[in-house]
């Protein structure tokens, strides 16, 4: 199974502000996290919950490892497309990598692993 999702890089995205003045670029890692790599945890999680029945009430998925090659800059202008691909399912815990391009040139890789896990109440709403 695989998902494909898209986001487009705005000149005004908060991490480009100060990011080498003088030709902005689209960092891979910036803390606490980069819009790339925040995608393909996100497109990740759809896909594993497309590949698998939903969740309870009580379950959330947690991202647990990426790993990330960087291959290329993104600038603003660039569409970026996430083509991820479901590698393994297995129980509670789901492997899944990605290919990410920019007008068909390679410009990241990714896999990654997440698992369903039920949480404990947080006890009452405070409102």
């Amino acid at each position: 199974m695989f998902l494909r999702s898209m986001f487009a890089v705005a000149a005004e995205m908060g991490a480009l502000c100060g990011h080498l003045p003088e030709r902005g670029l689209t960092p891979g890692v910036i803390l606490p996290g980069s819009h790339t790599m925040q995608a393909f945890a996100q497109s990740g999680v759809l896909l594993y919950q497309l590949s698998s029945a939903p969740l309870a009430d009580d379950e959330v998925t947690l991202v647990g490892t990426v790993k990330s090659r960087f291959l290329a800059p993104v600038v603003p202008g660039d569409q970026v497309v996430l083509d991820v691909r479901a590698d393994r399912l297995s129980g509670h815990t789901f492997s899944f990598s990605a290919a990410v391009t920019v007008e068909g040139r390679s410009v990241a890789g990714f896999r990654g692993a997440m698992s369903r896990v039920t949480v404990q109440p947080a006890g009452a709403r405070p409102w």
